[in-house]
């Protein structure tokens, strides 16, 4: 995925007297970010913005358009954007949830995302294991929001709960209270299975 990693350097003459546009837009409209800023938030940040896209969507080449599409909004609000990750985490969610929404389609899991086989275990303990995750997977994509979200953010990509509810506009209570609601329900569906 080519994120504008190599920007030139911005004239800050040029932002203090409003003279500097962005790509697509006319001169003096916006004031943009700092490319310094932008690429440390690219390095920092676009991993963990790709899964999550990924995690929503279930598509690949989805995902990287997606991540793209904000890390691009992030570049156009400029200096205004105050805690990146968060910023990006929800801008990013809320591209994906408009996607689906438009689209109107859940989507599968996509082995190939998980951990490679390793040689120490047998066929059938991998066959299984894909099997479980597949399942979790399209568990997780049939919570509603914003429980789906923070299972995706808090357990499968580690961020705190502060974190969690910055990034979707919750306060931390709220955080815990979905979070055991999607615990409990996923715990629920997958012991249906099991008897």
């Amino acid at each position: 995925m080519g994120l504008p990693l190599d920007l030139p350097v911005r004239d800050t003459d040029a932002i203090e007297e409003g003279q500097e546009s962005k790509p697509g837009m006319a001169p003096g409209e916006g004031r943009g970010q700092s490319a310094l800023r932008f690429r440390l938030a690219v390095m920092q940040h676009h991993r963990l913005i790709y899964r999550v896209c990924y995690g929503i969507l279930g598509d690949r080449h989805e995902a990287e358009d997606v991540t793209q599409e904000a890390f691009l909004r992030y570049w156009q609000q400029g200096d205004e954007v105050r805690g990146a990750k968060a910023w990006l985490i929800t801008v990013a969610r809320n591209k994906c949830l408009d996607r689906l929404r438009s689209s109107k389609r859940f989507v599968d899991a996509d082995p190939e995302v998980f951990e490679q086989q390793t040689e120490e275990r047998d066929p059938e303990w991998h066959a299984r294991r894909e099997e479980s995750l597949s399942r979790l997977q399209g568990l997780i994509n049939r919570l509603p929001e914003p429980q789906r979200s923070l299972v995706l953010l808090f357990d499968v990509e580690g961020l705190t709960g502060a974190e969690c509810a910055e990034a979707l506009d919750l306060n931390v209570n709220q955080v815990k209270v979905y979070l055991h609601r999607a615990r409990r329900q996923l715990r629920s569906a997958l012991e249906e299975r099991h008897d």
